[in-house]
């Protein structure tokens, strides 16, 4: 049981302004600069000269906005607020939420101000033993948006995620290496498509860039063959919802391609739903197709093209990157139309992430030669 607190005196027996004693210990009583209310604070002085230190360094820190003001705000009420805050998938809000549940649980009931860099650390190197690459960098990324909108509201000074060493920050490298295809290899792999329906499907993501949900959702109103241009203008969620583009960048019309406008027209020709307003993708029946067959479709054609073998991992997104680093390094695209044409808002993220030079190093090399003769270069 604790004993009653007092007012801590002085040598000569008064009273010091702003500081109690229980059980031995020094607290502090001071009123919040931000919040205006009287608190509390136990301190770790053992003397009474180190607790004035302490409490004139506290109020300091407050001033200063270097101490957040105490809050009673969790972990699970800033994480809430955080997925609020942003624009978000439903999938992706659901996804995000069963992480947290998961691996997060022990954390989620307590202040946001009281989970410290060690917390978040131990957590990580015990979840590194049991779980992905990709999911340690998921909840990674959910923990570090999260404290830093508890920084942005004030609820924190510091962000405990600073405190993490590079070493204890995960890493995926259980991924393999997104295969960038050069232009021979993705036409004999889009040749290499079982029906009609699926070349025009591998076609739309090789030669135009297209997502998966972006194929899914596309209709042939979207498709102008006479002026040469596809729109994307929404995409489909798994479940056959039609939903907005990924970002508002995400809406764009990009050049129809000759290889693409010739497998649309034969594909187009043949199509049991071809009028304006029906998928240019879709089932006999003409609703959505499900991407799990898109993906099936994928792997048929790697067979039948020699690819399944292959070091890099060869999905549908490593066909929208080969179109990305078609655009940066055979059509030498400037970074704001690549970012334009691919959907995405900022360039430095393409050219980042998307532009990779596919070419091996002799190839890469001889060309560079050839164009430092061209310009007289080291001549």
């Amino acid at each position: 049981m604790q004993g009653k607190r007092a007012r801590a005196l002085d040598s000569r027996g008064r009273p010091v302004p702003g500081l109690y004693v229980r059980d031995g210990r020094f607290i502090a009583g001071y009123q919040c600069p931000q919040t205006r209310r009287w608190r509390m604070t136990m301190l770790g002085a053992e003397t009474l000269t180190e607790a004035r230190r302490e409490r004139d360094s506290l109020l300091a820190g407050l001033r200063e906005a270097r101490v957040a003001a105490p809050a009673a705000t969790t972990l699970a009420a800033v994480f809430a607020e955080y997925q609020a805050a942003r624009s978000l998938a439903e999938r992706t809000r659901t996804h995000e939420r069963h992480l947290f549940e998961r691996h997060l649980r022990t954390l989620a009931s307590r202040r946001a101000q009281d989970v410290t860099a060690s917390d978040v650390a131990r957590l990580l190197r015990e979840m590194r033993g049991s779980y992905s690459a990709w999911t340690c960098v998921a909840v990674h990324r959910i923990l570090a948006g999260s404290f830093s909108l508890a920084v942005r509201r004030g609820i924190l000074t510091r962000s405990p995620m600073d405190g993490l060493a590079p070493s204890e920050r995960p890493k995926q490298k259980n991924a393999k290496r997104i295969a960038v295809l050069d232009a021979d290899t993705m036409q004999r792999l889009v040749a290499a498509g079982t029906s009609e329906r699926w070349r025009a499907a591998l076609a739309l993501a090789g030669y135009a860039g297209l997502r998966l949900g972006e194929i899914r959702g596309l209709r042939w109103a979207d498709v102008d063959l006479e002026a040469r241009t596809v729109t994307v203008c929404r995409s489909m969620l798994p479940d056959g919802t039609p939903k907005a583009p990924k970002t508002d960048a995400g809406a764009r019309t990009v050049p129809l391609l000759p290889a693409l406008r010739r497998r649309l027209v034969e594909w187009k020709l043949k199509a049991p739903h071809s009028r304006p307003g029906e998928l240019v993708v879709g089932t006999a029946d003409g609703k959505p197709i499900a991407e799990r067959n898109l993906r099936r479709a994928l792997e048929d054609a790697k067979a039948a093209a020699g690819l399944d073998g292959l070091d890099e991992r060869l999905s549908m997104h490593s066909l929208r990157h080969s179109f990305a680093s078609m655009l940066a390094t055979d059509l030498e695209l400037p970074a704001t139309t690549l970012a334009r044409l691919t959907g995405h808002a900022d360039a430095g993220f393409t050219l980042r992430v998307y532009a990779r030079d596919g070419r091996d190093d002799a190839t890469l090399v001889a060309d560079v030669l050839a164009r430092a003769s061209g310009v007289g270069v080291g001549a």
